[in-house]
């Protein structure tokens, strides 16, 4: 018996998991700071082993909350 369903095995695009080269490239910001959101626990990240991951909804998300109309957020 498959432990993965057709729908896990498909992959949708939404539930990526993403590396700090992907997220910096949606950020448009430095790796650098990427890994240091990442370190800090305020990107929302899954670990599996030694690597660190973005769950892409998750960064979505993440982008919506910290969106705030005519003000700067700084980290």
């Amino acid at each position: 018996m498959n432990a993965f369903t057709s729908q896990q095995i498909d992959d949708p695009v939404e539930d990526r998991l993403l590396r700090a080269a992907d997220v910096q490239a949606h950020l448009g910001m430095s790796r650098a700071k990427v890994y240091r959101l990442m370190q800090n626990n305020i990107l929302p990240t899954v670990r599996i082993g030694g690597s660190v991951r973005v769950p892409r909804k998750a960064l979505f998300k993440w982008i919506q909350d910290n969106t705030l109309p005519g003000q700067r957020v700084t980290y």
